[in-house]
Parts: structure tokens; C-alpha cells; sequence
């Protein structure tokens, strides 16, 4: 499964993500799930400016959050 771990992130990346502490990455990989994958990339393009790519992840979603990703990107 493709995840945030595959697109290099930066370190203020995963800060961002909250990815930025010890042993999360092995931690993420065991217990993610499709939906938290998916926004989680998502996340990460938009953060990245690539609206484009990251609403391709967020339409992969469910509706409640589809919903809770765009509400909290586009939240001024």
C-alpha cells in the first residue's frame, strides 16, 4: 500500500504530518488502514501545493472524511 513514507517527506514534512517521532514510521505501517492512508496523503500533497494530487486522495474517502479534510484545509 502506498503511504506518505514513499513520497520522501521532508522533515518539516512530518512535523506538519505528525510523523516527526521515534518509531512512528514502523508504528504507522502496521496499523494504518486505507482511509488514514488516504488522507494522510492526501494531507501531504496539499500541504505540498499540489492541490490537484491531493484532491485525487481525498476523493478515495468517505464522505464524513472527505468532508473533515476539506474543512480543515480550507479553514482560514
Amino acid at each position: 500500500m502506498e503511504t506518505v513514507f514513499d513520497y520522501n517527506m521532508t522533515d518539516e514534512e512530518k512535523k506538519f504530518l505528525g510523523f516527526d517521532g521515534e518509531g512512528i514510521k514502523e508504528t504507522y505501517l502496521r496499523y494504518a488502514g486505507e482511509n488514514s492512508v488516504n488522507l494522510g496523503l492526501a494531507e501531504l500533497f496539499w500541504y505540498r501545493g499540489d492541490k490537484k494530487k491531493a484532491e485525487e486522495y481525498a476523493e478515495k474517502l468517505p464522505p464524513i472524511l472527505k468532508w473533515d479534510f476539506w474543512r480543515e484545509v480550507t479553514h482560514p
